[in-house]
C-alpha cells in the first residue's frame, strides 16, 4: 500500500511542477455530496465466526479546489492538481452523532471550456475518516478514480461529480484486538453537486 501511496504523491508532485505559471487557472467552488460508505468484514472473535455489512449513507459539504494548465494550443485541454474536502454528518438512532471526512488529492484531466462546459476524470489517492461502530476506526486509505461534468445552468456553472474509493487499509486491530479478520473490504462511493466559481 505504501509503494502505491508513494507513486501518486510523486505523480500529484511532477503535475505541480509542470505547471506553467503563464497558464495557471485556480478554480474553487462549494456544493453538496453524498458518501457511501461500504463495510464488509470477516472475522472470528468469541461469538465464533461474524460477517458484518453497513453501507451508510452520510450527507455533507464539499469543497472544490482545482490548480489547472493548458495541454493544448486550442486550450481546450486542462491537466490539473485538485482536491475536494468533504464533510458530513453521521445521524445514527442507536449511536452518538459524529462528523466525517474525506480529504481526496487527484490529477485531473479537463477537455472543454473551463469557463463553461466540458468534462473531467481523475486519479489519486484520499483519506476518509467516519467512525461508523462496529467497524474499527472506519477509516478508508486508498486510490481514488473520479469523473463527471461541468455545465451552465441559469447563470451559473454547476459541476457533477462522481469518484469511487477501494479502501486498502486494515481494519483497526487495536479498537478490536480480540477479532482475527479474515476478510475487509472497505469503500466510499460519493456524488456531487458543486457552484463553481473563481479563475
Amino acid at each position: 500500500m505504501k509503494n502505491h501511496f508513494k507513486s501518486i504523491i510523486v505523480l500529484c508532485f511532477i503535475t505541480l511542477l509542470s505547471i506553467d505559471a503563464n497558464a495557471q487557472v485556480f478554480k474553487h467552488g462549494v456544493g453538496a455530496q453524498l458518501d457511501i460508505f461500504s463495510f464488509k468484514d470477516s472475522y472470528t472473535d468469541g461469538s465464533g465466526l461474524n460477517h458484518p455489512v453497513s453501507v451508510s449513507p452520510i450527507p455533507g459539504l464539499v469543497y472544490k479546489a482545482t490548480l489547472s494548465m493548458y495541454v493544448s494550443k486550442t486550450r481546450h485541454l486542462h491537466i490539473s492538481l485538485a482536491t475536494y474536502p468533504f464533510i458530513g454528518h453521521y445521524a445514527n438512532t442507536t449511536d452518538a452523532s459524529r462528523l466525517v471526512a474525506e480529504i481526496p488529492l487527484l490529477v485531473e484531466f479537463y477537455y472543454g471550456d473551463i469557463d463553461y462546459f466540458g468534462a473531467f476524470a481523475g486519479i489519486g489517492a484520499a483519506y476518509s475518516y467516519s467512525a461508523i461502530p462496529n467497524f474499527g476506526d472506519g477509516t478508508i486509505i486508498g486510490p481514488q478514480i473520479e469523473g463527471g461534468v461541468q455545465f451552465p445552468f441559469a447563470g451559473q456553472v454547476i459541476a457533477a461529480k462522481l469518484a469511487y474509493t477501494y479502501g486498502l487499509n486494515d481494519p483497526g486491530a487495536t479498537v478490536f484486538p480480540e477479532r482475527t479478520y479474515s476478510k475487509s473490504d472497505r469503500g466510499i462511493f460519493s456524488m456531487g453537486l458543486i457552484y463553481v466559481f473563481g479563475g
